[in-house]
């Protein structure tokens, strides 16, 4: 049993936190939303040390905050600490999270440190089934553009050092939200953020019902509420608690309506309730980005009390963070950009920025996340690369998962040879996805590489093929 079981596990979390100069060992640490927690809680003045199997950069990164951070698990590592913390992605027989119980080290999830720890501050809470590390992102952005030095918790990596958190002078903190392992209900921030709601996390929800339940008790808990109005599961949990609105929906009460949208960004106006009208330039295309803006905007301007001029000026210098929509290659006169989209709707929205920002040939090279996942939305990823020239498949990026039937990407590959829509083939591994990418490409196409998982050393390879600069 561990602490996290227990029915006093707030307190007794409030006391480990509030306890300075005692030891917390995170398993796991390279994780992103992992490493932010780390680097808040070194902020308190805790021993903070780590490891991951992978993630040199995270690590690198936790290194340079200087919190111990080692490669590999080993249960010796939980020797003289007083408690610890542990990944969603690590399953129930992890050696240290085994060691931890047998030892009775007090050991707690990441979703339920990261909502005590936001206790101490005013806290803006981002949640949604997608769209909600860029709109953590913006709002932490557009509170520091104005004036406010806000700590943030974020599951991205932040230009300009790709910091995923960071411990600010104001009172206020922008968080990400997880709702994949159902700790969405533990936070009861200021201001709450629901981008939309879409079934997702099958490894935990066994229903949508249930999934929509978590995001309810979220929104319950929060004292301010921002809803996505073009969603028909966040609309409706916005009105029920009396949330305001954005979006292009009529009725939004921060509409957003798309000026002009190029291969060098997207114009928007954003009309708000009280009938200001006004104009904003975001470096980004794709028009789920001016919805993540639309979102941040009524944050940041309705509760977080910054000013709407200022806010709007300040979107134009909005970098997003690594894995969305970045370009790691660039030669030839061929692109190469990365992603980190795992769902169907995210992946439709990518490759629609793709055409905004001048794709002509696109060819993709996805990943698949988690066996339940792949086999839940089989049918629906199709559809999703419909505008591409062809897809490369990798295997399934299992995230702690054993195989199942229906969810392996020879299951997916069937799919995509049922609906006749793009082509698709299999690759063994990221060499051989490279190496059938490189075949096919001509000057003049976008390479897309998308996935939550280990994909990203593929933009490497393609780039050394390439003969792109690093």
């Amino acid at each position: 049993m561990t602490a996290a079981n227990g029915s006093g596990w707030r307190d007794d979390l409030r006391r480990w936190i509030g306890a300075r100069g005692s030891r917390v060992h995170l398993m796991g640490a390279g994780g992103i939303g992992m490493a932010g927690v780390a680097r808040l809680l070194a902020a308190r003045g805790l021993r903070v040390d780590g490891c991951d199997a992978g993630a040199p950069r995270t690590l690198d990164w936790l290194r340079s905050c200087g919190i111990s951070a080692v490669t590999g698990h080993d249960p010796a590592h939980l020797t003289g600490a007083d408690w610890a913390v542990f990944s969603p992605a690590l399953a129930p027989d992890h050696p240290e999270r085994r060691a931890a119980e047998a030892l009775g080290i007090p050991l707690y999830r990441r979703g339920q440190v990261l909502p005590v720890l936001a206790e101490r501050w005013r806290t803006l809470a981002v949640a949604g089934s997608h769209g909600k590390t860029t709109t953590a992102s913006m709002a932490a952005h557009l509170l520091r553009s104005c004036g406010v030095d806000a700590s943030w918790c974020i599951g991205g990596e932040l230009p300009p050092d790709g910091a995923p958190a960071g411990a600010g002078t104001s009172d206020w903190l922008v968080i990400e939200a997880d709702e994949s392992d159902g700790t969405l209900s533990n936070y009861a921030p200021e201001i709450a953020v629901v981008t939309n709601i879409e079934f997702d996390h099958m490894e935990h929800f066994e229903s949508r019902a249930g999934m929509v339940e978590c995001f309810e008790a979220f929104a319950r808990q929060a004292r301010a509420v921002v809803a996505g109005a073009d969603d028909p599961e966040a609309a409706r949990l916005g009105r029920a608690v009396g949330g305001i609105s954005f979006g292009f929906a009529e009725g939004a009460e921060y509409r957003g309506e798309v000026l002009e949208a190029g291969p060098g960004g997207t114009r928007f106006a954003v009309r708000t309730p009280d009938g200001r009208r006004r104009e904003a330039w975001l470096r980004l295309t794709g028009r789920h980005n001016v919805l993540n803006a639309l979102a941040a905007l009524a944050a940041c301007e309705r509760q977080g009390g910054i000013d709407l001029d200022a806010a709007c000026a300040a979107l134009a210098g909005f970098r997003l963070p690594r894995r969305r929509f970045e370009q790691v290659a660039h030669a030839r006169g061929i692109r190469v950009v990365a992603d980190y989209a795992h769902h169907p709707s995210e992946i439709r929205s990518l490759v629609a920025a793709a055409r905004q920002a001048g794709a002509g040939r696109i060819w993709a090279v996805f990943q698949p996340h988690r066996y339940t996942r792949t086999r839940a939305l089989g049918a629906e990823f199709p559809p999703a690369f419909e505008a591409v020239a062809g897809v490369v498949l990798l295997p399934v990026y299992a995230a702690s998962e054993p195989p199942m039937a229906g969810g392996t990407s020879e299951d997916l590959l069937e799919h995509f040879r049922g609906r006749g829509g793009a082509p698709a083939e299999l690759a063994r591994d990221l060499a051989d996805a490279a190496a059938r990418i490189e075949a096919r490409w001509r000057a003049g196409d976008w390479i897309l590489i998308i996935g939550a998982g280990d994909i990203e050393a593929l933009g490497p390879l393609l780039a050394e093929r390439l003969g792109a600069e690093p």
